[in-house]
């Protein structure tokens, strides 16, 4: 625009921005035909979240790495452009996708001052939630976009020009952050667009040749580790898997998601080998190795070892229906194959037996199935306080009076010392067939007496599910055919692979009553349970870091929004009353995998 044409434009676009704002929130007034649709929008935002344009500014964050892999992905293109930048009062800025504010490039000193002295500067956040409309609305349209002087929502902006591009990662087509170019409004030029433009077209291109070098680099390691075919090797990440023949063999049935989430857990906790129990009930020691240091979820290679199982363990004792093992339940866990063992051993003998565990864990379960569930009759020690002792004994009599069968007490660790005493003595003057119980595990730790806990003569102690993950998939099948979803409902590897993350209190219980809800949501039809089909305080405790217990209600909130929405990312940052950056933020920061989430 020549000089009299701004001014013109800028005394008629400050009084349609006067009159926006001097508006009630609830009656904005349309888009003017100076006001361009992308600034209204961004404008009606941040009038809906409450800020005021005389106060907002960038936030300060402690968070903010500065060597985040974007920047340095970046510093080579635009290092390459740094002349031009040392003719001209412009600046350049990178923010990721959350707008917090990674690298800035200015050479001229003054611009460099008004810049700090508004806080545009490394370890802010720019977002549009903290000061409103700016160009980084760019990553909310996906088109680069230049904001003038007084479209920024900000008094203190308007003497300045952004024009800013989207960074989209070439392989994956995911927003990874913006490029802008920022001057004074004097400057403003119309090459500033294709000049941002050009720099990210040429960070996308470094950045799609960094993803075949990552490729390059898991074959690498894959090759290196692979110096005897008849070793299994195994190199993968998120996305890609290389196997050796031997390793195709061995993980026959394994899948890629599952055996992954095997290897990230396995790198984020304790060095050394690790096992991992295959769907034919095998058992292996895996030694993950990661392929790189430089980045997250790089990718592992995986050396597996077949591990001789002893003779006195049956491969097949776990699986359901088995007569040789634990009739009714599943498991091919190495912990449950120990379990199996245990059991196995106490099977041909009458001596009493305490079976201990975490609650949900299936001690009742496993203590009939010890008996075959033949002739086994339950009792719960958790009513034994309200009948009073004697009411508790004669229920005891009359389960065991003239008949020849196994009794099995439920919650034993919860009769007080009166009550255990005279539980002991009325089991001796009138004997099952063989005494079993249950009790929670923390018995061990408890000072308190309780003389009929001391009287048993083996103790088996069931393990809780989170040490036994490799079971999730045949418990889920298991519980699914018991809920009525025998051969019409079926479970996607991505869906288990969610559950695996999750944090199960209930244990066995808690699964059981998930499988149910979601079983009976089929309402008698063929489906295929997915990730979208989990409930959102599911995905919220299935995040990729374990979250305290009011993150976990935020991120129940956001996959609600996110559900009503459709998976529209605006319309659920709108029903929340945040920028859709403000969302994007706090997803990453959630740890929340929306990546295999369709609504």
């Amino acid at each position: 625009m020549a000089g009299d044409e701004v001014v013109r434009w800028l005394r008629a676009f400050s009084r349609a921005r006067d009159e926006f704002l001097s508006s009630s929130v609830t009656r904005l007034p349309p888009p003017a035909g100076l006001i361009r649709p992308t600034v209204h929008a961004s404008w009606r935002r941040s009038r809906l979240q409450g800020l005021d344009p005389d106060e907002v500014e960038p936030h300060h964050l402690d968070d903010v790495d500065s060597d985040h892999y974007l920047a340095r992905a970046v510093a080579p293109v635009v290092n390459r452009r740094e002349v031009a930048l040392e003719h001209g009062a412009y600046a350049l800025v990178l923010t990721d996708r959350d707008g917090r504010l990674l690298h800035r490039w200015v050479k001229a000193p003054r611009l460099a001052e008004a810049m700090d002295a508004l806080g545009v500067a490394p370890g802010t956040t720019m977002d549009e939630s903290v000061v409103g409309t700016t160009a980084l609305v760019t990553m909310l349209t996906g088109s680069p976009e230049m904001i003038r002087g007084p479209e920024h929502y900000s008094d203190r902006l308007r003497d300045f020009t952004c024009a800013s591009a989207p960074i989209v990662h070439p392989i994956n087509r995911r927003l990874l952050g913006s490029i802008s170019l920022v001057c004074r409004l004097r400057d403003t030029a119309p090459v500033m667009l294709p000049w941002v433009t050009e720099i990210v077209a040429a960070v996308e291109e470094g950045l799609r040749l960094r993803s075949a070098r990552r490729e390059q680099q898991l074959f690498d390691a894959y090759t290196r580790h692979n110096r005897d075919a008849r070793h299994p090797v195994v190199a993968l990440d998120s996305s890609t898997i290389i196997t050796n023949a031997a390793a195709a063999r061995l993980l026959s049935g394994v899948d890629q998601s599952m055996l992954w989430e095997h290897a990230r857990r396995t790198l984020v906790g304790p060095s050394g080998p690790s096992t991992l129990t295959l769907p034919n009930g095998h058992v292996v020691s895996v030694d993950c190795r990661a392929v790189s240091d430089d980045e997250d979820d790089a990718g592992a290679v995986l050396l597996i070892t077949r591990r001789a199982v002893p003779s006195t363990v049956d491969d097949t004792c776990a699986i359901t229906g088995t007569e040789r093992g634990l009739p009714r339940l599943t498991g091919r866990s190495q912990h449950w194959q120990a379990l199996c063992q245990q059991v196995i051993a106490l099977r041909g003998v009458r001596s009493s037996v305490l079976v201990t565990g975490e609650p949900g864990t299936g001690r009742l379960s496993v203590a009939q199935a010890l008996q075959g569930w033949q002739d086994v009759r339950v009792l719960d020690a958790a009513d034994a306080a309200s009948r009073g002792r004697r009411g508790w004994c004669r229920a005891l009599e009359a389960e065991l009076d003239g008949v020849d069968a196994s009794l099995v007490i439920r919650h034993v660790d919860l009769l007080d010392p009166a009550l255990a005493q005279a539980t002991l003595a009325t089991l001796r003057r009138v004997p099952p067939a063989r005494l079993l119980a249950t009790a929670d595990r923390s018995i061990h730790g408890t000072s308190r007496p309780n003389a009929l806990l001391d009287s048993f003569a083996a103790v088996v102690e069931v393990p809780p599910l989170r040490d036994r993950l490799d079971d999730l998939h045949d418990l889920v099948a298991a519980f699914t055919d018991r809920a009525g979803g025998r051969g019409r409902v079926e479970w996607t590897p991505e869906a288990i692979q969610t559950l695996s993350r999750v944090d199960w209190p209930g244990n066995l219980n808690s699964v059981d009553a998930l499988v149910r809800r979601l079983v009976a949501d089929t309402a008698g039809g063929r489906r295929r349970i997915t990730v979208e089909h989990l409930p959102p305080e599911y995905l919220a405790r299935g995040a990729r870091r374990p979250l305290a217990t009011l993150e976990q209600t935020e991120a129940t909130a956001i996959l609600n929004a996110l559900r009503a929405a459709g998976g529209n990312k605006n319309q659920a940052a709108l029903a929340l009353g945040i920028a859709r950056s403000t969302l994007y933020r706090k997803v990453r920061a959630l740890g929340l995998d929306l990546t295999t989430t369709v609504y």
